[in-house]
C-alpha cells in the first residue's frame, strides 16, 4: 500500500517538473524571452515583489506605457516607459511618485515585459539560494531512499 503511494506521488513530482522545465525552456528559447524576479516595491499593484516577470526580447522598441526592463549599472530595473523621446525613454515606477533619474538608451533596454506570474519569483529565488539547493538535494536523496526501504520491504 505505501509503495503504491509513493509511486503515485514519485510520477506526479517528476511530471511537475518536467512540465515546469519544459514550459520555461519553451519560453526562453522559442519565445526569446527572459524571466526577471520583481523585488522591488516600485511597480505595484501591476508587477507585485515576488514576481516572475518575462520580458520579450524581440520588442525593444517600447512605446509609452508599456513596461520595460532595462540595465542601469549592475541593476536589471523594470519600470514603466512614461514618454519617448529622441534621446530614448523615459521611464517611472508606477509606485513612485517622480520620474527615474536620467534617459534610458535604446541599448539599454532587454526588452518589454509581456506577462508575469505572482509570487513565482519567489520560488526561483529560494531554488537559486544555498538554502533552497541544500533542501532540494536533501529531499530528493531522503526520497530517493524512502523508495529504496519499501521496495527492500516488500521484498
Amino acid at each position: 500500500m505505501l509503495i503504491r503511494i509513493y509511486k503515485a506521488v514519485q510520477t506526479l513530482l517528476l511530471i511537475a517538473v518536467v512540465t515546469i522545465i519544459a514550459a520555461l525552456f519553451s519560453v526562453i528559447v522559442f519565445l526569446d524571452m527572459n524571466p526577471y524576479v520583481i523585488v522591488s516595491g516600485s511597480m505595484e499593484p501591476e508587477l507585485p515583489v515576488g514576481s516572475l516577470c518575462f520580458i520579450d526580447c524581440q520588442q525593444k522598441e517600447p512605446e509609452a506605457g508599456d513596461i520595460i526592463s532595462y540595465k542601469a549599472g549592475d541593476s536589471v530595473i523594470t519600470h514603466r516607459v512614461a514618454e519617448v523621446t529622441d534621446e530614448g525613454y523615459v521611464t517611472k515606477g508606477d509606485a513612485n511618485d517622480s520620474k527615474d533619474p536620467g534617459i534610458v538608451k535604446q541599448k539599454q533596454v532587454f526588452g518589454t515585459c509581456v506577462f508575469n506570474i505572482p509570487k513565482a519569483g519567489y520560488a526561483v529565488m529560494f531554488f537559486r539560494s544555498l538554502k533552497g539547493i541544500v533542501l532540494t538535494i536533501t529531499f530528493v536523496i531522503c526520497f530517493s531512499l524512502l523508495g529504496r526501504l519499501l521496495e527492500n520491504r516488500r521484498e
